[in-house]
């Protein structure tokens, strides 16, 4: 059990240092030792050292405008196109090969405005795994978010995200979802956008995948024709069928296509997919 003191010592440096690029040299040294240091426990020290500074940082009125370079090695710092959302999140994992995800989200309705900060606390609850249900920062679906597209709906603002969660040393998780922010500044998690098919009428709110720890999914935006591209899954053979930590890719590339209603329309085969006879490449 580490002595009371190095925690001491590791959060005196929080409050001595008011200058930001100090504090950003201390988040990069407890962000590495996160994601570096071989004991479990340190792992989980450092990491509520992390929150701690972060949270105290979010409260600088120009926290939208910080450089968080220094960290990107370690922690995803996602930037939407229209530079109104950015999204903090990483990952603390334990001995087990668990994932416990953070993330906070800061948003801003112009440059002019004032930013909102929103922290999303990981609910263990299976009802975080619906497909069909919108959610609060309270109630979110925890993954490690690695990309980021604005794009919009009805004249708002919406920001699809791919997030990868290491559920266990058997089965990983790769999640897409949207995050969006109303007119009373508060913060929501999914909308009804991702159709199964051009002749869907039950939309998603988010979609999940998961498969074999060994194997490796694609699954990325194509913002040149404005598209999800993902590994279409499969069972390793018959007797899997529906145990998902045996599910690989097949080489079959699929995909999700935004039209101009603002709604992800799922597409098979992207190799020899047409739309309305146009060739999506």
């Amino acid at each position: 059990m580490l002595k009371q003191g190095v925690f001491l010592i590791i959060c005196l440096g929080i409050f001595v240092n008011s200058n930001a690029q100090e504090n950003m040299s201390f988040l990069k040294k407890y962000s590495d030792s996160i994601r570096f240091s071989k004991v479990e426990q340190k792992r989980i020290l450092y990491n509520d050292s992390f929150k701690f500074l972060l949270n105290d940082m979010l409260s600088d009125e120009n926290v939208f405008n910080l450089s968080w370079d220094s960290i990107a090695q370690t922690v995803s710092v996602l930037v939407s196109d229209d530079n109104k959302m950015k999204v903090i999140s990483w990952a603390l994992v334990n001995d087990k090969e668990e994932f416990t995800n953070h993330c906070v989200v800061l948003y801003r309705k112009s440059d002019k405005k004032s930013t909102q900060t929103y922290w999303l606390n990981a609910h263990s609850l299976h009802k975080t795994d619906s497909l069909y249900e919108e959610y609060n920062v309270d109630f979110w679906p925890s993954t490690l978010y690695y990309q980021i597209y604005h794009f919009k709906r009805k004249g708002k603002d919406y920001y699809c995200v791919l997030g990868f969660n290491g559920k266990n040393s058997f089965m990983n998780q790769k999640i897409i979802d949207v995050l969006w922010v109303d007119k009373q500044n508060e913060f929501h998690i999914g909308a009804p956008v991702f159709y199964s098919s051009p002749n869907d009428y039950t939309p998603q709110y988010r979609v999940f995948y998961e498969y074999a720890d060994q194997s490796t999914m694609f699954l990325r935006f194509e913002k040149e024709i404005k598209s999800i591209t993902f590994s279409n899954l499969v069972p390793s053979n018959y007797e899997k069928l529906a145990l998902k930590q045996y599910y690989i890719p097949d080489g079959r590339i699929d995909f999700y296509q935004l039209n101009k209603k603002g709604k992800w329309i799922k597409y098979e085969d992207l190799e020899n997919a047409k739309i309305k006879d146009n060739p999506v490449r």
